[in-house]
């Protein structure tokens, strides 16, 4: 049995943290006290957890040392300055930010990490199109090889968080009554919308989310690669999706990538169906597997092939990673 420990969620109203507290109610650890922190905008809030609410706690007056792990779901800027405290306490501590992805002395963790990246007191958990694409990629890169990969990514409107949903289900609502509405949170109108994010024709720059991509993939797959990505937002709340089109260096053998893909856990969908497909609606909203439809061949004379995945972004993007840490680290909390 191990011994009960100590958590907090920093962030614990948006919608990591919300969803961390939904995947740690079914996870059975040992867990003696669950603190849960946000800002000042949170003050007096509560969150549901085991059918109870739980009184938010401000992280600015937080004491980590009443803890021994910490999960930070916060903006770059506020998890530097809150991991740093966090650890001078003694704390060990999971970041969801970009605030630490890029860092090469902190590990980039996935679910199914090796043992050895687990030691350090700071890990960091990629954000959800790397942790969508790089077990996919890896499996691809190892049995065929990537040349080149083209990949076109439907963000849902969660992916900028409580504002972001907010801001669609406000839009629909005004739209759908003949009235009119007021963009805060994304450029132009999201609902009934789609909107591609293209960085500058000016300046030949590209979006910060496409290059942190880039980043983040090389460093989880240990190498860099040929990439070409399209990010496109959506009128989606949950549920990142991609069209992925990858030329390999090796003849692809399907039965053995479905193989490979099912070992990882990928949900295969049925073509003969009645669905015959994977949506970020019906299957991947509020499950942590990843769903796929669509896998075959490319024509000839290109050697490789193409696929539509779509997975949770804030269950399996996000909080599944920080639950596959949090668990190797209580089994081996021993102080």
């Amino acid at each position: 049995m191990n011994k009960p420990c100590n958590i907090a969620i920093a962030g614990a109203t948006g919608e990591v943290g919300r969803a961390l507290l939904a995947m740690l109610e079914d996870a059975a650890l040992p867990i003696d006290r669950l603190y849960v922190l946000a800002s000042e905008r949170s003050e007096e809030q509560t969150v549901m957890y085991k059918s109870r609410p739980l009184l938010v706690d401000m992280l600015s007056d937080f004491d980590f040392s009443l803890v021994q792990f910490a999960i930070l779901a916060l903006p770059a800027e506020v998890s530097l300055l809150t991991a740093e405290r966090a650890r001078d306490a003694g704390c060990r501590v999971i970041d969801h930010s970009a605030a630490f992805r890029g860092d090469e002395s902190v590990p980039l963790i996935l679910d199914g990490a090796a043992p050895h990246l687990l030691a350090n007191d700071l890990v960091a958990c990629p954000g959800a199109p790397a942790a969508l694409l790089a077990p996919l990629l890896g499996v691809l890169d190892e049995l065929c090889g990537i040349e080149v990969a083209h990949v076109t990514l439907l963000g849902p409107v969660s992916s900028a968080g409580n504002a972001g949903v907010h801001e669609l289900a406000g839009q629909t609502g005004e739209l759908l009554n003949a009235r009119g509405i007021e963009p805060t949170v994304f450029p132009v109108q999201i609902a009934f919308n789609c909107l591609p994010l293209v960085g500058s024709s000016a300046t030949h720059t590209v979006p910060e989310d496409e290059r942190l991509l880039r980043d983040e993939l090389a460093r989880l797959l240990e190498r860099p690669l040929s990439l070409a990505v399209s990010l496109v937002q959506v009128p989606v709340f949950y549920g990142l999706s991609a069209m992925v089109s990858v030329q390999t260096e090796a003849p692809v053998d399907l039965a053995s990538l479905r193989n490979a893909f099912a070992l990882r856990g990928v949900v295969m969908t049925d073509p003969e169906s009645d669905q015959g497909v994977a949506t970020p609606v019906t299957d991947a909203a509020g499950h942590d597997e990843v769903y796929m439809s669509g896998l075959r061949t490319l024509p000839a004379p290109l050697q490789g092939l193409q696929f539509w995945v779509t997975a949770d972004n804030v269950r399996h993007g996000a909080a599944r990673h920080s639950l596959f840490v949090l668990k190797n680290w209580i089994k081996d909390f021993k102080y």
